[in-house]
């Protein structure tokens, strides 16, 4: 019997079917050298990249869990030392949020309000030139070096509670910076450079000198001028000028958000009459300004015409409480906002302006500091005012005492400024560079 025969389409009854594999690709010296060449560049990069860019010497310690919101308590009638650390970096002591924040050479530390215990750390190469707070967050600048010299330059938001970085930006700020916060925008001040940032630290304006030009030529109108005290307040900036060829000081208010980060937009701009003013307080409507002579002025900072000399302005003799006149440290006109009044510490006294027209309403005399707003208390607010033998607690919106001066040992020598904050019950102060935490005993 023969066997059968196959059918050329019928199924394989060998085994599986075998898949040619293709020849393997066959490489030139040259491509191989290539691939080599480009490895090297990329670990060669990312080693400079390391070595160089924002994170070298760079650390930061987050905490873990966060600093928990401080309660709110009753206004103390006795205060004792819990806590103190060197603090050089901050011109105001630091309670935001949950921390007390103090900086120096060893980078920003978040500390537990009421044992110190540090929480979170950041560092990094260099030390800060100041750090201040904005947008609920702390706000670092960072000293740089490079060809052109010293700069503060290196920007870093820091969430309070934790010390988790947010934003960040290269800013054009000198040594002696201060940061000025005020609603939706921080300033940065100097003494030929003033810069504004909104809460991404995206640049939103700039007055004054432009070390790179990117602006059109005339986008600054008195590059050449100089700034004394700069103030905050109500979307704008303002700053007192002294520009050459000119015979007296010139007040000069900017929108904080123009159309466009490129040129500044004035709101007004004119001439003082005097040398030696210094900007004190600025909303959206009111400017106010201390003379050599003793006085306090209020003007429009946002009129119809720039030439503030057509217009009325309100003089107020300010008497024993008229501190110098002289450019305020980091000329940073800074002041507190606490319910109904803004307070600004003269040098010699504390003098509370209505935060509407900006009129004096009360006046401390031989306040050593501003004073802050004890948490919880609005919205009858209760301001503790640094004085000589502690703390008076006055009430916000007439200067009256709502209770006894809280004493407060210092050993410092007489006249030494002290500024406040308070977190929870605790009550934190700037003696110097060294931040103090007092606390209710027990």
């Amino acid at each position: 019997m023969s066997s059968p025969t196959s059918s050329p389409d019928a199924p394989p009854t060998a085994g599986p079917r075998r898949t040619r594999l293709p020849a393997p690709e066959r490489r030139r010296r040259g491509d191989l050298v290539a691939v080599a060449l480009i490895a090297v560049a990329v670990v060669v990069g990312t080693s400079l990249v390391l070595a160089t860019g924002d994170g070298a010497g760079t650390t930061s310690q987050v905490a873990s869990p966060p600093l928990s919101p401080s309660p709110d308590g009753l206004v103390p009638t006795v205060l004792a030392e819990a806590w103190r650390a060197e603090s050089p970096a901050t011109p105001a002591p630091l309670a935001v949020g949950p921390a007390v924040v103090t900086a120096g050479p060893d980078g920003v530390v978040g500390h537990d309000p009421a044992t110190g215990r540090e929480a979170w750390r950041y560092a990094r190469a260099q030390p800060p030139c100041t750090v201040g707070s904005g947008f609920g967050d702390v706000l670092a600048v960072f000293r740089t070096e490079g060809a052109l010299g010293t700069w503060c330059s290196e920007v870093t938001a820091l969430e309070p509670g934790t010390g988790a970085r947010g934003p960040a930006r290269n800013a054009d700020l000198r040594e002696g910076t201060r940061l000025l916060a005020d609603r939706d925008h921080v300033t940065g001040t100097g003494a030929e450079h003033v810069e504004t940032w909104r809460s991404d630290l995206v640049l939103t304006t700039e007055v004054g000198r432009v070390e790179t030009p990117v602006q059109p030529p005339d986008a600054q109108p008195r590059a050449g001028c100089t700034n004394g005290s700069v103030a905050v307040g109500g979307g704008t900036v303002g700053m007192v000028q002294r520009c050459p060829g000119e015979d007296s000081d010139r007040l000069t208010v900017v929108d904080a958000d123009p159309e466009s980060s490129e040129k500044p937009q004035e709101r007004s701009s004119t001439l003082l009459g005097v040398r030696g003013a210094r900007l004190v307080a600025l909303t959206d409507q009111r400017a106010a300004w201390a003379g050599p002579d003793g006085t306090l002025h209020v003007v429009p900072a946002s009129p119809d015409t720039a030439d503030l000399t057509a217009l009325a302005e309100t003089v107020y003799p300010l008497g024993p409480a008229a501190g110098p006149t002289t450019d305020p440290p980091g000329l940073a006109a800074a002041v507190r906002p606490v319910g109904p009044v803004l307070l600004w510490w003269t040098g010699t006294a504390t003098v509370a302006l209505d935060a509407g027209d900006l009129r004096p309403r009360w006046t401390a005399p031989g306040a050593l500091g501003a004073g802050a707003a004890w948490p919880g208390s609005a919205p009858a607010a209760v301001v503790l005012v640094p004085v000589p033998e502690g703390l008076a607690v006055l009430d916000a919106e007439t200067g009256a005492p709502r209770g006894p001066a809280i004493p407060v040992a210092r050993d410092l020598p007489a006249g030494t400024p002290v500024a406040v904050a308070a977190a929870g019950t605790t009550v934190v102060e700037l003696r110097g560079s060294t931040v103090v935490a007092l606390r209710p005993p027990g």
